[in-house]
């Protein structure tokens, strides 16, 4: 612990009578528990005590002053080159390292593969929700009808599979005229029937759903390679026609080649389409935009948006 001089004395010794003390500063030393007692030989002078009664909020217990003391040389501080004190810099805890991401391996040529089918097999499935189903129909053909009305008969001979209906075959083969002409009126009713069935299938959707659904059957007989029929809908938009279409159409309807085969006539009609000139082409080509904006106009009134070379060019402007 450090030690003070009695001018400079804290608040232990501000009572002290310092002028009946010393004739001149001194340092003296003071002990932790309590004053040392001063003696003087060159004063012959009485002396009086030099230190009152000190109230006991100023004495120290050693135990509080030991406090202090090791507060004191805990807190070390450095001189600097102006005399100005400063603290020394505690050292800063270095951050943990973030442990790195361990890279994604690729997949394997086999696991490709498998992934690739999967995604396959899931757009289809996609298709075929988006590409709906109409309502089955009922059988349109006497025959048929004949058949499968002999082979609830077949099978009543115990006859199963494959035999059972060789066996109604035969029998629909023996019908009577009678029989015959019955089926045949269940054909036509059915027929009626599954073209009102189908109407009222096709009215329930909107066009715009119509539209999107023949769109994915062609997506699908692509993918499946395979034919998917588009559905019929008056209400869909027919798709403008170029100003050749309207040529083709223009001298097909005339009757000049009844006698020729349809890949022969393309052929005929487009070399004479090759070699006509600018002003001749004039007519179907006013003809084309005419029929351009009336597609547009049908299209907007029909599905409620615009076709999609519409929205490409607007974006790509």
């Amino acid at each position: 612990m450090t030690f003070t001089v009695v001018r400079r004395g804290g608040s232990l010794l501000k009572h002290l009578h310092v002028s009946d003390a010393f004739s001149r500063p001194i340092r003296v030393a003071i002990g932790q528990g309590h004053a040392r007692r001063i003696c003087f030989s060159t004063r012959r002078t009485a002396l009086r005590p030099i230190a009152h009664k000190l109230p006991a909020s100023t004495v120290l217990s050693r135990q509080l002053i030991n406090t202090f003391a090791t507060e004191a040389e805990g807190g070390k501080t450095s001189k600097s080159s102006d005399g100005t004190k400063k603290k020394k810099a505690t050292k800063k805890k270095k951050a943990a390292k973030k442990p790195k991401k361990a890279k994604k391996r690729g997949l394997t040529e086999k696991q490709k593969e498998a992934k690739k089918a999967r995604d396959q097999r899931q757009l289809i499935k996609d298709l075929k929700a988006a590409a709906l189903e109409p309502p089955k129909k009922l059988s349109e053909n006497y025959w048929n009808l004949a058949v499968m009305s002999k082979l609830a008969e077949a099978q009543q001979t115990s006859q199963k599979g494959s035999q059972a209906f060789k066996a109604a075959t035969d029998l629909a083969k023996t019908i009577s005229a009678e029989e015959k002409e019955r089926f045949a009126s269940i054909a036509a009713s059915n027929k009626a029937a599954n073209v009102a069935a189908y109407d009222q299938w096709i009215k329930s959707h909107t066009p715009l759903q119509i539209k999107d659904a023949n769109l994915a059957r062609r997506r699908l007989a692509k993918l499946k390679k395979s034919s998917v029929p588009q559905l019929r809908d008056d209400r869909l938009v027919k798709r403008p026609r170029t100003a050749f279409v309207h040529y083709f159409v223009e001298r097909t309807e005339g009757g000049d080649f009844k006698h020729m085969a349809a890949k022969d006539i393309t052929s005929r009609v487009t070399e004479e389409w090759r070699g006509m000139t600018d002003y001749e082409k004039e007519k179907y080509r006013r003809l084309q935009e005419a029929d351009k904006e009336r597609y547009l106009r049908e299209y907007r009134e029909v599905y409620g948006e615009d076709p999609a070379s519409v929205k490409s060019d607007s974006e790509s402007s």
